[in-house]
């Protein structure tokens, strides 16, 4: 029996010129700036900005900015392992929970987190793409305004540059 469905929540990716990246995403492809935040993550030893744009069919594209002179490059080899993914949303924990289970009778090799707030798994295919595969307290509909986000950055490109 197969666990929960999923649906695809978001595709996550580096940026190296975040400047250009809200350009392309907000002018060129007129797509919304629904959130952005910024904070440490130990498993990278870095802060790091995380910007999302979403897509006129709901579909999310996110952007993860490093300070100036101390991140990774997305050529970089050092480049964590979970920026590039693809993020596949469960209705409900239990449901990540579930796909736990099924993943590991079927021999998938996969790391899990639990922050409190979020259950996540991630697992590569047979190409070796990563998946995360969550749920979050947090929905959807708690977007940033867009002259939240828009602060966040600005608040980020002080900092970053500094």
């Amino acid at each position: 029996m197969s666990p929960a469905p999923v649906s695809v929540d978001h595709l996550a990716f580096p940026t190296r010129d975040l400047e250009a990246t809200d350009h392309f995403y907000s002018k060129v492809v007129g797509a919304t700036l629904v959130h952005a935040e910024s904070g440490y993550r130990p498993s990278w030893k870095s802060d790091y900005l995380l910007i999302t744009y979403a897509l006129p069919d709901g579909t999310r594209l996110s952007f993860f900015d490093w300070p100036a002179d101390t991140g990774p490059y997305p050529d970089d080899p050092e480049m964590p392992d979970d920026v590039f993914h693809i993020g596949l949303r469960c209705a409900a924990p239990r449901d990540v929970i579930a796909w736990q289970n099924h993943l590991f009778q079927h021999k998938v090799v996969y790391h899990n987190e639990d922050d409190g707030k979020s259950r996540r798994l991630f697992v590569r295919d047979p190409n070796g793409i990563r998946f995360e595969i969550f749920a979050s307290e947090q929905a959807r509909s708690n977007d940033d305004h867009e002259g939240n986000a828009r602060a966040v950055i600005g608040e980020w490109q002080g900092v970053s540059s500094a």
